[in-house]
């Protein structure tokens, strides 16, 4: 049962959010009113949306269409939206030296999914020089990139927007094909790469990474299972992608790259959205393995969506305890409560049942392939950003789907529902057991 407490911190969150995309809608709209550069208050509003929920999916050409001021109101609606609204808030606060009192301490904590407002202050200033040291750093090699093709000033802006955008896990971009030109060369890859796997590791983890190299002191088991899963996913991942795409879509690539590229295809779609290999040029399989990635996305606590590595990680340990007999879940000698898995679970059912009641509708509103509809919704739900190339020319009742997705799937489907269903009560009956067949 949620406690009063934790409801108001997923309310005061999903208020946060909605009040974030109003805002941005209105400016984006405001700057694009005139001359080549206006767009539809749709268009804007997706735009908005997609920049706070740091997803990327676009329905206008962020460098051509959009005016300057407009890329930079995205820019800052992808760090706000990257942050958390509850951080971003009590960041506010303390560069106008107001007082944080409990109760904000309490929503920068639950926003982060922590039980207790204690060091929160302490860690909201960490949270902030790391976020800002680890892009300042990847803008530095982008810049390197960028300036051999670009004046400086160009060459500066673009490093800025990208390294905010890959930590933030949004994969906007001024490239018009993103960074498809990238494709045969390792500096902007590899940048781009480090960025999404930092922002998508979660903020907490990249804490205790610091502190066992710092003091040596043991990760936690949250720590643990995050670092283990996405290591098995980024090179599970890019193993799938070599073997369906090797003569696929990364024909004409040397061995070298060919392997360089499917590791940054497995990285990517875990919620961050860049490509350098167009996404519709892959084989059926490859879209099947993007599409599974999506589902998984990044950390808890992190810039990124989807289900999370946790959830996957619980998931499958709790199968395996079933499967050895184990009346406990185990995991790194500690116990896992029943309500963590059972959380757990109803994430997952939720999020999956979300994305195909939307894929019904999308059949339903647009005339595009069914192919193009699944994977257009797990990228919108994932908060991912990959497109197969119909995100422009959806309806606006298709546009409309997909908004409310990527707002679903960065506030979190089950914090939206708890906020929607769950009444405020202390009540707790219990009834007597009963056991039903499965399986």
């Amino acid at each position: 049962m949620k406690t009063y407490s934790s409801l108001r911190v997923e309310r005061t969150i999903v208020a946060g959010f909605l009040s974030l995309i109003v805002i941005g809608t209105l400016l984006i709209w405001a700057f694009n009113l005139e001359g080549e550069h206006s767009i539809a208050v749709v268009d804007a509003l997706f735009t908005a949306t997609s920049a706070v929920c740091v997803t990327g999916l676009t329905v206008v050409d962020t460098g051509k269409d959009l005016t300057l001021l407009s890329q930079w109101v995205v820019l800052v609606l992808i760090q706000l939206g990257g942050l958390g609204v509850m951080t971003a808030a009590t960041t506010l606060l303390l560069l106008f030296r107001q007082k944080i009192g409990i109760r904000q301490r309490l929503l920068f904590a639950g926003g982060l999914g922590l039980d207790t407002p204690a060091g929160a202050i302490k860690l909201l200033i960490l949270i902030l020089k790391m976020t800002v040291a680890i892009e300042v750093a990847g803008a530095v090699p982008l810049f390197i990139a960028f300036v051999r093709d670009y004046n400086p000033a160009r060459a500066l802006y673009l490093a800025l927007f990208h390294s905010i955008s890959a930590f933030c896990n949004a994969g906007f971009s001024p490239f018009s094909t993103g960074l498809q030109g990238y494709a045969h060369t390792f500096l902007v890859p590899a940048t781009i790469m480090l960025l999404i796997i930092l922002g998508g590791a979660g903020f907490l983890v990249l804490l205790g990474i610091a502190r066992y190299m710092r003091r040596g002191e043991p990760l936690t088991p949250h720590c643990h299972l995050v670092i283990k899963v996405t290591g098995i996913l980024i090179i599970g991942g890019a193993f799938l992608f070599l073997i369906s795409d090797w003569n696929g879509a990364f024909r004409g690539l040397s061995p070298t790259l060919k392997v360089w590229n499917a590791l940054f295809q497995s990285v990517t779609p875990r919620t961050a959205g860049f490509d350098t290999i167009r996404t519709a040029n892959f084989t059926a399989l490859g879209v099947f393995v993007t599409c599974l990635l999506m589902i998984i996305g990044a950390s808890p606590g992190s810039t990124g969506g989807g289900v999370k590595t946790t959830t996957l990680g619980l998931l499958a340990y709790s199968a395996l305890c079933e499967m050895r007999g184990r009346n406990n879940i185990v995991y790194a000698n500690r116990n896992i409560s029943f309500n963590n898995v059972r959380r757990a679970l109803s994430l997952s059912l939720l999020y999956v049942s979300t994305v195909l009641l939307s894929i019904v509708l999308l059949s339903f509103t647009e005339t595009a392939p069914f192919h193009t509809l699944i994977f257009e919704a797990f990228s919108a739900m994932g908060t991912v950003g990959l497109s197969l190339g119909i995100t422009s020319s959806l309806s606006t009742m298709g546009k409309i789907i997909l908004i409310m997705l990527m707002f679903w799937g960065r506030v979190g489907i089950l914090t939206f529902m708890y906020v929607v269903i769950t009444r405020e009560t202390r009540d707790n009956v219990n009834y007597a057991a009963t056991n039903i067949p499965v399986g």
